[in-house]
């Protein structure tokens, strides 16, 4: 016989913590995005199809990367 305690049923063990496996690398894209968005302030001259439009280049960039978060969103629901 052993004298090693029971093991506990409910206790969950991890070796890392959930913030820092899952949470790490999407904040640390999104911090990386806005200092992008930040540094690209200079008005730019887009072209969709027809129309011209003048606007900032932090907004096109900021469009941009929230069509490609609810094109993620919606290839994840997808898969599921």
């Amino acid at each position: 016989m052993t004298d090693t305690p029971p093991r506990d049923a409910t206790r969950t063990t991890s070796a890392t913590p959930w913030y820092r496996a899952r949470w790490f690398l999407p904040v640390l894209l999104a911090v990386l995005a806005i200092i992008f968005i930040l540094e690209n302030r200079d008005l730019v001259t887009i072209r969709l199809l027809l129309p011209v439009v003048v606007m900032p280049q932090w907004a096109a960039l900021t469009i941009t990367l929230i069509i490609g978060l609810l094109i993620g969103l919606m290839l994840r629901r997808r898969r599921r």
